[in-house]
């Protein structure tokens, strides 16, 4: 099936895929009578797992489509010309690929996203402390709308642009309600065994 994603639990404004967003993930659990017990039960870690085992395959979807750079990016934060007024920082080379990562849906035990990570604080190492792998600017680059001062909506037209769109493509989503299908049905025979 040449699947896309559907509904609220899909996506979120700024690019994130969720894997329970499947169209055909609906169809799935009604096949498990018991499916709700099982996805709320001691078992939460494997369901977890699983849609973390799906998401990576949207992650380097969506990584192969981000291009790098090629050099380090001086961002000067003066508020003169209509940004933001701060410290200056560097965007390094291959930030926006760092940056899509797979991480906890807040408001779920089970659930996981794919997508441009940002403020992401070092916790350990000589950079504990700082923000790494910051994709806060993904949005700009996927729909080309830079801040005025850089030339404003639609002036961005790089090999980035609609990063997002251009790796989600059916034979990807197929790939990913296959492999959550399995794992789905090998996981709950499992759980059928124990009850």
């Amino acid at each position: 099936m040449a699947g896309r994603f559907k509904g609220a639990d899909a996506m979120s404004g700024t690019h994130f895929v969720n894997p329970r967003g499947l169209e055909g993930f609906d169809q799935l659990i009604k096949q498990f009578d018991q499916i709700e017990k099982w996805g709320h039960s001691k078992d939460q870690r494997k369901v977890k797992s699983i849609h973390k085992k799906v998401a990576a395959i949207a992650r380097k979807a969506i990584r192969r489509k981000i291009t790098n750079h090629g050099k380090t990016i001086h961002v000067i934060r003066t508020g003169r010309l209509g940004g933001k007024r701060g410290p200056d920082y560097d965007i390094e080379n291959g930030t926006l690929k760092k940056s899509i990562k797979t991480f906890d849906a807040k408001g779920s035990r089970t659930s996981v996203m794919v997508g441009p990570r940002s403020g992401i604080i070092e916790r350990t190492g000589p950079g504990a402390g700082t923000i790494r792998d910051d994709g806060y600017f993904a949005h700009m680059i996927h729909d080309g709308d830079l801040p005025e001062h850089m030339g404003g909506k639609g002036s961005y037209n790089g090999p980035n642009r609609n990063f997002y769109e251009r790796a989600m493509t059916p034979a990807v989503f197929s790939e990913m309600t296959v492999r959550l299908t399995q794992m789905y049905r090998v996981a709950f025979d499992d759980f059928m065994k124990r009850q």
